[in-house]
């Protein structure tokens, strides 16, 4: 009785843990889009900010078991998924904690009340099993947010550029047209709005713009965005006309654009072949065949 009285506090405790996590997560993001101006909301003031900075998840992450350089690795996967708080690192690991130790003792409170019968062994069983999922379920929810932001980012960037070649066209300076065309970003595109106000910030804090552009195009992780920083690198180094370069690089970008989506709709047929082989020939087939069929028997019945 104390075994499960025991495995229903930690469990208790587990899921109070992941929930305070996760809803002071939500509320974190909210606050960072709301600085950035993000989803229409009105701005957050300088009491509201400093409130929240004074949370008590806003602690050393090497009193959680993490150096300087695995910090910075988890810093950085966290901004490539959309994650742009302060403590988003903190967060990140307390729910993982949380989820390991959560997700286990759930299983075998599970186990030894619906299943009075199984042994230890089993118990123990389905816990290592569990626990190996709550290990690695918060890096595949990460890998799987940076594909979804990934595909996000892909779609908006064409249009980044083109407005950036508007800038540029009407006489702003490269810095300016950066910070113009991100702020005409709208507000579904947060995130990618959040890495360039990102990039603006290093580069008002000493950073070269082609320093600052790679390590935004690092942080988008796109291929293109890479090119991209690149070509503005070339451009300044060498001097050559930006205009001409970028409207340049928006063409390819565009026509790259169509390319992916005629690409799509021409794995459309061999997509849909199992779907029809399974589900719809065979309808078909039963409808045609079916009246034949019946009449046959009903000749052939004695």
């Amino acid at each position: 009785m104390s075994v499960v009285l025991l495995v229903t506090v930690l469990a208790f405790a587990s899921v109070a843990l992941a929930l305070y996590t996760a809803t002071a997560a939500l509320s974190r993001r909210e606050l960072v889009r709301r600085r950035y101006g993000g989803l229409g909301a009105p701005a957050a003031t300088a009491e509201e900010v400093e409130r929240d900075q004074e949370s008590w998840l806003d602690i050393d992450p090497a009193r959680l078991g993490l150096d300087v350089d695995a910090r910075r690795a988890l810093r950085r996967e966290l901004i490539r998924s959309g994650f742009f708080a302060p403590s988003a690192v903190v967060i990140f690991t307390l729910a993982g904690l949380g989820l390991r130790v959560g997700l286990p003792t759930l299983g075998t409170l599970v186990v030894t009340r619906f299943l009075p019968n199984s042994g230890l062994a089993e118990a123990v069983l389905i816990a290592l099993v569990l626990f190996i999922v709550a290990h690695y379920l918060p890096r595949a929810y990460l890998s799987r947010r940076q594909r979804h932001l990934e595909i996000r980012y892909r779609a908006v960037f064409p249009n980044f550029l083109d407005m950036l070649v508007v800038c540029i066209n009407a006489g702003l300076s490269l810095d300016a047209a950066l910070d113009r065309a991100s702020g005409e970003i709208g507000a579904s595109d947060a995130e990618f709005r959040a890495n360039f106000d990102l990039m603006a910030g290093e580069m008002r804090a000493g950073k070269s713009t082609p320093e600052a552009l790679k390590a935004c195009a690092e942080r988008l992780g796109l291929p293109e965005a890479r090119s991209f920083a690149a070509l503005l690198q070339q451009t300044i180094e060498l001097g050559t006309d930006v205009s001409l370069a970028l409207t340049t690089f928006s063409d390819e970008m565009r026509d790259r654009r169509m390319s992916r989506a005629e690409e799509k709709a021409a794995s459309l047929p061999p997509k849909l072949t199992l779907p029809l082989g399974l589900f719809i020939f065979p309808v078909v087939l039963i409808v045609i065949l079916a009246p034949a069929v019946m009449k046959v028997l009903s000749a052939t019945a004695p």
